[in-house]
């Protein structure tokens, strides 16, 4: 989160200014935390928040790694977390969907 601290608001203005930012143009996935894999499968999940990297895993659809983008960010970053928007017919029940853990 270095960006918020230079910048000059309210940490809820900061968030809002990232919500309503554009999306690349060079963009691999349209949703957010989801990017190209090298490996077999070809969408992976990841996102940084403070300063340390989270990779959620390799998935075989892009679908997949934005569920589960949505969870851990919420999970991670709390009420601020920027998640995606998944169309209905892709919401069905999957393991990914239970809550967080506190440990």
């Amino acid at each position: 989160m270095a960006g918020y601290y230079l910048f000059k608001g309210s940490e809820e203005e900061y968030y809002r200014k990232l919500v309503t930012r554009p999306a690349r143009s060079d963009a691999f996935s349209k949703y957010r935390g989801v990017a190209k894999n090298s490996g077999t499968k070809p969408y992976r999940a990841q996102f940084s928040f403070k300063g340390r990297r989270y990779y959620l895993g390799a998935f075989d659809d892009e679908i997949s790694a934005a569920k589960a983008y949505n969870k851990a960010a919420a999970c991670v970053i709390g009420p601020h977390a920027i998640l995606n928007e998944i169309p209905d017919e892709h919401l069905g029940f999957d393991s990914t969907t239970t809550p967080c853990s506190q440990a």
